[in-house]
């Protein structure tokens, strides 16, 4: 049996807390929280100043009024096939999140592909998407490789993209601080400084955009070195390694080192580091996302030629970032991936799922969030949102209201009232992860019992529950929904998805186990490919001797990332003044639990730049990019590279829905307190 204690909501780490003294939460010993801490906003996991939904809501006209539940099922599922047999089932698109359970993830997606369509997706699944898309294509499985707790055994520590000391403070304590005070070295890749950066030893600070750059020039001067390729392991377990190498051959080291315009000494020690140690493990955060995966590869390619997979203390960990990013990616909830990361466009995936369900699921990819919501009043005319709020993204209000305006149907399960409910023709109110019996799986693939900790408001119901309803009404002639708990839930799952095969819902105590259960640490024996080897991808980001230019693909950020490099796509080595400074964008906070630590707003800036843009620290600033402007207060900083400003993702929203990711400084229009 599990303990009572929940999965903290509030990030991916998957610490277990439960209700300590006045209304603050206190930490329960888990796989994540080995001596039971909590970062602060873990802490104040219970607290929350919102009103709760408490009845179920059915719009009639222009006005949303409070009704029964079974009102409030009937009218949702008349909406929903009255949109199938209208306008077909690809009309109806289905928005799960990670804030969910995997077994309500995963009842999304059968309802979705139950009623005919793969249009089925949560927010998550695009913000690591390069990442997890290029371990699932090159090496077996779209997850964290190696358990949190390797990291003490790692010589070397590489974090790019991320910074784990402030979004995921528990982990990085408990196992990165201590393996770095045991000796290993920490080398932050970041175009800013930050907490992470204090307690690295080395700090490469390259141009926003250009991280597979840097991936690739510490590749190039490993090959170098001898002895830095680790040639049994490329040998035995790998293949492509020699295009690889060749493309690193016709590599312009020099012309690479200033565009990226990394200190030259710096790297090679890092290279040094690299090649000289035994096991080297990569934290990578979405800092390195959008340039179509070239950096994801070029640091794959890294781990490869050294040898840096399926030992302990090596591998790739995806730095996830809401609480059941993992799980919702895992249960299906995806609209390319049935249940198990299995292919909708294979056949014997699509035959596993229908020897379970009776039904074959559709072959045909759907479509993603964001072009789901693109899609919103054309070809798809209804939407179920479980959990989620489309109406906060990085994209103008007026379109967003216009798109979610224009739906015939749109039904929507959450805690509160949102932009997003206003809309809605049917609002169901629903528990929160504490309050809820479930298991969600965290950043090193823990799948985790969450039992309720404290009693959800009379009137709400588990979106499990919700679900179910609605399956049950939609095909009232069969038991496709059936469950009494989410046991037999989880235990469809675990028949359905070869991730989670051999485990029942007992066996899952206050420790976990990690998928696949027959391991913790992938890939020891083989990867999982056709032909059991990883594959090298050749150079993407090539410098040719006597080129001039990068190509590293665009850096458009996805409306679902929640922490980015939005770099700039001119890789130029000298940058004039009058052209701007890059924008660098911070994690975006859970839109479902407040953050504390989303207040603070400022902007970072060098001393040289604030410099020459006349301003100062605290000043009260106006950042704009030619098509919008916002009002902050700076922080001047040399923890954040020259050329370079930083924002929260809160602040820096308005912005990336614009095309220009460079920003200019200068004094506010707001007068200083002494100036009346």
């Amino acid at each position: 049996m599990s303990d009572d204690s929940s999965v903290c909501p509030r990030c991916g780490v998957g610490c277990r807390l439960a209700p300590g003294d006045n209304a603050r939460a206190r930490g329960v010993v888990g796989p994540a929280n080995p001596d039971a801490s909590l970062c602060q906003s873990g802490i104040a996991a219970y607290d929350s100043d919102r009103e709760r939904l408490t009845q179920p809501i059915v719009r009639r006209g222009d006005d949303q009024r409070s009704v029964s539940w079974e009102t409030a099922y009937d009218h949702a599922v008349d909406r929903l096939l009255a949109v199938r047999a209208s306008h077909g089932p690809d009309a109806l698109a289905f928005l799960g999140a990670p804030h969910c359970t995997n077994e309500e993830n995963y009842l999304l997606q059968k309802l979705a592909r139950l009623l005919g369509t793969n249009n089925v997706d949560n927010r998550a699944r695009a913000c690591h998407v390069s990442m997890t898309r290029a371990l699932a294509d090159r090496v077996g499985w779209a997850a964290t490789t190696n358990p949190l707790s390797e990291l003490l055994d790692s010589d070397v520590i590489l974090v790019a993209g991320a910074n784990p000391a402030e979004r995921q403070p528990v982990a990085f304590n408990s196992f990165v601080r201590p393996a770095v005070n045991a000796g290993a070295t920490l080398v932050h890749i970041d175009p800013v400084g930050n907490r992470t950066t204090r307690l690295a030893s080395h700090h490469l600070a390259p141009r926003p955009g250009t991280d597979a750059l840097v991936f690739d020039l510490l590749s190039a001067t490993i090959i170098d070195k001898p002895g830095g390729v680790d040639t049994e392991f490329v040998e035995e377990r790998t293949r492509g390694y020699e295009a690889f190498a060749d493309s690193v051959g016709i590599f312009d080291w020099e012309r690479a080192v200033a565009i990226a315009d990394v200190d030259t000494a710096a790297l090679e020690t890092v290279a040094d580091h690299v090649a000289d140690a035994d096991r080297v493990a990569a934290l990578v955060g979405t800092g390195i996302e959008g340039d179509d995966g070239d950096a994801a590869n070029a640091l794959l390619n890294l781990l490869l030629a050294t040898g840096n997979l399926g030992r302990p203390g090596t591998g790739v960990y995806v730095l996830r970032g809401l609480v059941n990013e993992q799980g919702a990616t895992d249960a299906g909830c995806v609209p390319d991936w049935l249940p198990g990361q299995q292919p909708v466009t294979d056949p014997a995936a699509r035959a596993r799922v229908a020897d379970e369900w009776g039904i074959e699921p559709p072959a045909k990819p759907g479509k993603t969030a964001s072009e789901l919501l693109e899609s919103f009043g054309r070809e798809v005319r209804g939407a179920v949102v479980v959990g989620e709020n489309p109406a906060v993204s990085k994209r103008d209000p007026d379109w967003l209201d216009s798109r979610l305006g224009s739906l015939d149907t749109l039904i929507v399960c959450d805690l509160v009232a949102s932009r997003t409910t206003r809309h809605a023709e049917v609002v169901f109110p629903v528990a929160a992860g504490t309050e809820k019996t479930g298991t969600v799986t965290n950043i090193d693939r823990h799948v985790q019992r969450s039992e309720p900790t404290v009693e959800p408001p009379s009137g709400t119901q588990s979106d499990r529950r919700v679900l179910c309803e609605l399956g049950e009404r939609c095909f009232p002639d069969e038991f496709f929904f059936a469950y009494d708990d989410a046991a037999e839930v989880f235990a469809e799952l675990t028949r359905v998805a070869p991730t989670h095969a051999g485990i029942s819902f007992d066996d899952l105590d206050g420790a976990g186990r990690q998928w696949p259960f027959s391991e913790q640490r992938l890939y020891a024996d083989a990867f999982g490919t056709d032909d059991g080897r990883a594959v090298f991808t050749t150079v993407t980001t090539q410098v040719d001797r006597g080129s001039h230019s990068v190509d590293n693909g665009s850096h458009d950020v996805d409306s679902d990332s929640h922490g980015i490099n939005h770099g700039s796509d001119s890789h130029d080595v000298d940058r004039e003044d009058n052209e701007g400074l890059t924008l660098v964008v911070g994690g975006r906070a859970s839109e479902i639990e407040s953050d504390p630590s989303a207040s603070d707003t400022r902007l970072r800036i060098h001393p040289d730049d604030a410099a020459a843009y006349g301003v100062s620290d605290a000043d009260t600033v106006r950042v704009s990019n030619g098509e919008a402007d916002r009002e902050t207060e700076i922080e001047v900083t040399d923890r954040i590279r020259p050329g370079t400003v930083y924002l929260p993702a809160s602040v820096a929203d308005v912005f990336l829905r614009g095309e220009s990711s460079t920003v200019t400084v200068g004094p506010s229009s707001i007068p200083n307190d002494d100036s009346a």
